[in-house]
């Protein structure tokens, strides 16, 4: 028996969706409710309450508490987050974060590399300089991350049905940028606070290197969960927006 697949329908850009379930609402009065859901259709056209951030209405002076609605109420930002548009702005913030992320990470891979080289291997200690080295690579990989992850979110979504084209899930992974900082701030103060204890004798190197290192491990897979929540809460919360 030869078993075909039916076509997979995207909704256009033009299509009006419910910003509750997804369903296409073309040609319904403005006035009545989603079939499926029973949503008002006014609250997915214009009083969808989707606008520009703080940060894209007022410079600098916006950035802290774009970051801080990010971090702390990540579900109501993407969902009043304007996803259509040019997106100049967002990619400055982005980038801007993750300068910030790498700077961070640098210097706590730098730290961690070296007490490994001269604690435990018993070498000298590494130049600073690595921690440009370090940087560069680290913005790099993230840079890339976020891209792939792009092209990857709007591949999967057009697979099944799902109206997520590659700029609008760019602009949420923008914003996303800033979910790097926590991780970074986190295990920073790990590394160094563990080399602290190091240096005022709280810790012995031989009996507590094996505790620190599972404590890392711990905390990247901690981190990766974390990253990968606050990606889909945006991408569920963008999901069916209309503008």
């Amino acid at each position: 028996m030869v078993m075909t697949m039916a076509r997979v329908h995207i909704p256009a850009e033009t299509d009006l969706l419910c910003e509750g379930c997804g369903y296409v609402l073309v040609g319904l009065p403005i006035e009545s409710n989603c079939p499926e859901c029973g949503k008002a259709i006014r609250e997915s056209a214009g009083d969808d309450g989707r606008h520009l951030t703080a940060w894209e209405t007022r410079g600098t002076r916006g950035l802290l508490s774009t970051t801080a609605r990010v971090l702390l109420s990540p579900a109501e930002f993407y969902r009043s987050l304007l996803t259509r548009g040019d997106d100049v702005a967002g990619r400055r913030f982005a980038r801007l974060h993750w300068v910030l992320a790498s700077v961070l990470f640098a210097l706590l891979a730098f730290l961690h590399a070296d007490w490994y080289f001269s604690t435990i291997l018993g070498q000298a200690h590494i130049s600073p300089g690595w921690v440009l080295l370090f940087a560069w690579g680290i913005y790099a990989s993230i840079y890339g991350t976020t891209e792939l992850a792009s092209r990857l979110t709007a591949w999967e979504a057009g697979y099944r049905g799902l109206r997520i084209p590659r700029p609008v899930a760019l602009r949420a992974l923008h914003f996303h940028a800033a979910q790097y900082l926590p991780v970074a701030v986190v295990t920073l103060l790990t590394v160094a606070g563990y080399q602290w204890g190091l240096s005022e004798r709280w810790f012995r190197p031989e009996t507590s290197a094996t505790t620190y290192l599972y404590f890392l491990c711990a905390e990247v897979i901690l981190a990766a969960g974390y990253l990968f929540n606050a990606y889909w809460i945006g991408m569920r919360n963008i999901m069916y927006a209309n503008r």
